[in-house]
C-alpha cells in the first residue's frame, strides 16, 4: 500500500502517537532564556517540541485528517502566555478540540508569566482564561499556576459552576486573597465527577486558618496530593474520605511550631487506601504520630523516599511505629520504598511483615556506607533448605538501588536467588537496577526475563 493511501484510522494512530507519546524534552545544556525561546507556547506537553500537524507536509489530506481529530488538539499545555499570538494559537486549538460534536473531554495546563506590573503578559492571559471558560463543560483535567492578578479573570466561572465532566484539578496559588482562593477551589470542587486534587502550599496555610476544609468533597475523592500537610491535618482528611480515597501523596509532613493538645487525633480505619507516598518526614516522632493513629488494610505500596531521621532514636520510632501499623492493618504490601543508610534497614526488611514484597526500592542505602550494600545483597542471597525459596523477601520481582558496591555481587545475589528456587525458571527476579557503582555515576539495568 502506498503510504499517501493509509486509511485515516491508521494516519489517526500515528498521528497520537507522534504527539502524546514521543514527548522530546529541552536539553538540559540550554540557558532558561534560550530554551523558553525555543519553546512553544502552545503544546500538548511542558517539554513537548512536537505539534498535531507536524507531520502533515507529506500531503494535503494527512493534514485535513490531522485537523479534524480532536483528540491530538484536546492535550493543551498554555506556558507563560504573553502575546495576542499565543491567544490566537489558543484559541486554534480549543477550536479543533472542539470539533466531531464539540464534546471530545479537554486536558488544560496554563502557567501564568508573573506580570511585574506589565499590562500585557496579563491581559493576554485573561483572554486565554477567558477561552478555556467557554469551553468548562469539556475540562475533564485542569492544572493552574497563578498569580494574583489574575483573580478578576475567573469571577465568569463562579456564575457556570457546577461543572458536570471535571475529574481532576491542581491549582498552585501565588499571593492570592482567601476569598479568591475559596471561590476557585469552591467551583472546581463543584463536579460531582470529582476523583483527584493536588492541593500547593496555599492550602496548607489555609487550612492553618481554619478556610478551606469544608470546601472539598473529601468524600468523592479517590486521590489526593499535597505539598505540606501536619499529621493531625492529614488525619483530618484521612477520616473525612475513608470509604474512598485510594492514593495519597505528602511531599512534607511537618508539626506545627506550636502543639494544641486539647485537640488529640483520632484513630481511623481507611478501608480502601492502597498507596501512600511522604517524601519528606522530618523525624521520626512525625512518622508515628500519624502510622500510630492508623489502620490500612488495603495497603500495597509505601513510598518513604527520604526516610524518617538522621538521629537513631527517633529513626527506630519511626521503624518501631511502621512495623505496628503494618501488623496491626494485616496487609500485603506489594511496594516500599525507603530511604536508610543502617543496617538496621535490613533487619526490618527480613520481618515477616514485608514477606509479600515484589518491588523494593532503597533510594539511599550505602550512599555513605558500602558495607549496608554488600550486607543487604548477602542477605538477598540467604536461602532457605525447608521451603526452597529466598529467606528475605521470597517474592521480590523488582530491586532497585541508588549505589552498589561491585556489580559482581549483584550477580551473585542474582544467582543465589536463581539456586534457591532451582533455576531461572522459578526465580521471581527480573529487574535489577542501580544509578551509582563504586561511586561512579554509572546506570546498571538488569532484566532478567529473558534468561533460561
Amino acid at each position: 500500500m502506498n503510504v499517501l493511501e493509509l486509511p485515516a484510522e491508521i494516519l489517526g494512530k500515528i498521528f497520537d502517537h507522534y504527539v502524546h507519546d514521543r514527548w522530546k524534552v529541552r536539553h538540559r545544556q540550554m540557558d532558561r532564556a534560550q530554551a523558553l525561546s525555543k519553546l512553544r507556547r502552545i503544546a500538548a506537553y511542558s517539554n513537548s517540541q512536537t505539534h498535531p500537524v507536524d507531520l502533515t507536509h507529506v500531503c494535503q489530506l494527512w493534514r485535513i485528517t490531522a485537523i479534524s481529530m480532536p483528540q491530538l488538539w484536546a492535550t493543551i499545555h498554555a506556558f507563560e502566555i504573553a502575546s495576542e499570538g499565543d491567544v490566537k494559537m489558543f484559541e486554534l486549538w480549543l477550536e479543533r478540540s472542539a470539533r466531531c460534536g464539540g464534546t471530545y473531554p479537554l486536558t488544560l495546563t496554563m502557567t501564568q508569566k508573573e506580570s511585574r506590573d506589565q499590562e500585557v503578559p496579563v491581559q493576554c492571559f485573561g483572554e486565554a482564561i477567558s477561552l478555556a471558560i467557554s469551553q468548562h463543560q469539556r475540562w475533564e483535567h485542569i492544572y493552574l499556576w497563578l498569580y494574583r492578578d489574575s483573580q478578576p479573570f475567573f469571577e465568569p466561572l463562579y456564575a457556570v459552576a457546577p461543572l458536570s465532566t471535571l475529574r481532576e484539578f491542581r491549582v498552585d496559588f501565588n499571593r492570592w486573597g482567601p476569598d479568591g482562593v475559596r471561590h476557585l477551589i469552591g467551583a472546581l470542587c463543584s463536579s460531582t465527577e470529582l476523583r483527584s486534587i493536588q492541593f500547593g502550599k496555599q492550602f496548607y496555610k489555609d487550612l492553618r486558618r481554619n478556610r478551606g476544609f469544608d470546601i472539598v468533597p473529601w468524600d468523592r475523592l479517590t486521590t489526593l496530593s499535597f505539598l505540606v500537610l501536619q499529621p493531625g491535618d492529614l488525619i483530618r482528611i484521612l477520616s473525612s474520605s475513608m470509604d474512598t480515597l485510594q492514593h495519597i501523596s505528602v511531599s512534607m509532613l511537618i508539626l506545627p511550631l506550636t502543639v494544641d493538645g486539647s485537640t488529640p487525633i483520632s484513630y481511623v480505619t481507611m478501608r480502601r487506601l492502597q498507596s501512600l507516598r511522604i517524601t519528606s518526614l522530618f523525624n521520626g516522632s512525625h512518622a508515628s504520630e500519624m502510622f500510630d493513629k492508623l489502620t490500612l488494610p488495603s495497603l500495597r505500596e509505601l513510598y518513604l523516599p527520604e526516610g524518617f531521621t538522621v538521629i537513631s532514636d527517633l529513626r527506630a520510632r519511626g521503624w518501631e511505629s511502621l512495623l505496628s501499623l503494618l501488623e496491626r492493618s494485616n496487609c500485603k504490601l506489594q511496594a516500599f520504598e525507603i530511604g536508610d543508610n543502617e543496617t538496621t534497614v535490613i533487619e526490618n526488611l527480613k520481618s515477616p511483615l514485608f514477606e509479600h514484597l515484589t518491588n523494593l526500592m532503597l533510594p539511599s542505602v550505602a550512599t555513605e556506607h558500602p558495607n549496608v550494600s554488600l550486607q543487604l545483597l548477602d542477605a538477598l542471597s540467604e536461602a532457605c533448605e525447608e521451603t526452597q525459596r529466598p529467606r528475605m523477601l521470597p517474592l521480590l520481582e523488582t530491586l532497585r538501588l541508588d549505589f552498589v558496591h561491585l556489580v559482581d555481587r549483584v550477580r551473585e545475589m542474582v544467582s543465589a536467588r536463581v539456586a534457591a528456587y532451582g533455576g531461572y525458571g522459578r526465580s521471581k527476579l527480573r529487574r535489577v537496577c542501580a544509578q551509582y557503582i563504586g561511586g561512579e555515576e554509572y546506570a546498571l539495568e538488569m532484566d532478567l526475563n529473558d534468561r533460561e
